[in-house]
Formats: structure tokens, sequence, C-alpha cells
């Protein structure tokens, strides 16, 4: 059963750079939501020492800054898919997220 409090939104033209204050990487985003994103194809190593991450996500003319914790990890043979929480998500966020919402129901 999906205990999700805001359903998860399918996305495709999103990049994310993540640091974990050591390193950075890049990530894809296969979807957001008002209080988190699932981040894939990240380095298997990367971040195994710290449980939070800064996170800088770039959708065409908008970006934004944030704070996530790790809330679950999938490993696969070379790589990782991670699904984050915000931290304290930016109100733009927020809004960019619910314009979203609303254009789904359409």
């Amino acid at each position: 059963m999906d205990q999700r409090k805001y359903p998860r939104i399918r996305i495709r033209n999103m990049s994310i750079d993540v640091s974990d204050g050591m390193g950075c990487c890049s990530a894809a985003v296969s979807d957001i939501s008002r209080g988190g994103l699932c981040l894939a194809d990240m380095g298997k190593r990367f971040g195994k020492k710290t449980d939070k991450f800064t996170v800088v996500a770039t959708s065409g003319e908008k970006h934004f800054k944030f704070q996530v914790k790790p809330r679950w990890i999938r490993l696969g043979q070379w790589n990782k898919r991670i699904g984050v929480e915000i931290d304290a998500p930016p109100a733009q966020w927020t809004a960019y997220i619910i314009s979203l919402e609303h254009q789904r129901q359409l």
C-alpha cells in the first residue's frame, strides 16, 4: 500500500546535481513530489558516509536548491536509485509541483 502524503509525478526534463559534502555527482530524476524525489543512475559508492545531501534541481529556466535525506536505496549492479525526502521544501518548489499537479488534472 502506498503511504505517500503527496502523489509522485513522472518527469523527464529535470537535471539534478547532488553533493554529499565531500564530492558531487549528477543524477537522473524519475519522479518528484512536493516532499521528495527519486534520484536514479547515481554512482554506487556516492554518499555512503552521509545521511544528508544538498541538491540543485534544474528544469528549464527554474533552479531549486535544498537539503534532502535518503528514505530508501535500491542498489543495482553499477549504480543505485535513492528515494529522498526534502527537509524544508522551498516555496518556489511547492508552487512548481502544484502547477505540475494542475497540468496533470487537465
